[in-house]
């Protein structure tokens, strides 16, 4: 019998590109809509891309449930490369995940995520949103803690039902869950301070 292939390596320096990728996405929370670049394992899994498995190897350990959407929750590679580098565990319930990977179409209703309490707001969900490749026509502008007045944010990859949501996710606050925009090579913070208008042309 032939031993399974082991999942492909994780970063070069682990130690120095967690601290790197944890500091990008750290500064895309305290600055929200600023894009951050991110410092991308050797060898990531086509499906995760640099960035997003940068991202998820950053943000996971063995004690976060994750849950995976779309394409990336149907892929047994994507799925045994973060087991493998993270020990995360793996839920079929996204309501039950403390991180939920997946592109904008498999999105699940944002009010049935972890929202945490007024007395623990931390025990949330934090969705991890791959963008790459998204074409929308949404744009917002951004206002709240760590944006300097305000900020223009294009959403190609917001759905005509997320403004409302996030209008809702945002009036629980402290609760709420926190969001992440990653693409290619880099990272957006949108937490669950920031105040988001659709954009009006004058």
């Amino acid at each position: 019998m032939t031993a399974p292939a082991l999942p492909a390596p994780g970063f070069a320096d682990p130690t120095r590109d967690a601290q790197r990728a944890f500091r990008a996405v750290l500064d895309a929370l305290a600055h929200p809509t600023r894009s951050y670049p991110v410092a991308w394992p050797a060898e990531p899994r086509a499906a995760l891309g640099r960035a997003l498995a940068a991202v998820a190897l950053t943000l996971l350990d063995e004690d976060c449930d994750i849950w995976l959407g779309g394409a990336l929750g149907r892929d047994a590679e994507v799925a045994a490369w973060l087991a493998f580098h993270t020990g995360a565990r793996r839920v079929a319930d996204p309501s039950e995940a403390d991180f939920l990977v997946t592109a904008p179409d498999a999105l699940p209703p944002l009010a049935s995520l972890k929202l945490g309490t007024d007395e623990a707001p931390h025990l949330s969900a934090t969705v991890v949103l791959d963008v790459r490749g998204c074409t929308g026509p949404a744009r917002f502008t951004a206002a709240g803690p760590g944006i300097d007045g305000l900020s223009a944010l294009a959403a190609p990859w917001a759905s005509e039902e997320f403004a409302s949501a996030w209008r809702r996710n945002t009036g629980l606050f402290p609760r709420g869950f926190d969001l992440l925009l990653v693409d290619s090579d880099s990272v957006v913070g949108l937490p669950r301070t920031t105040r988001l208008t659709p954009y009006q042309e004058d």
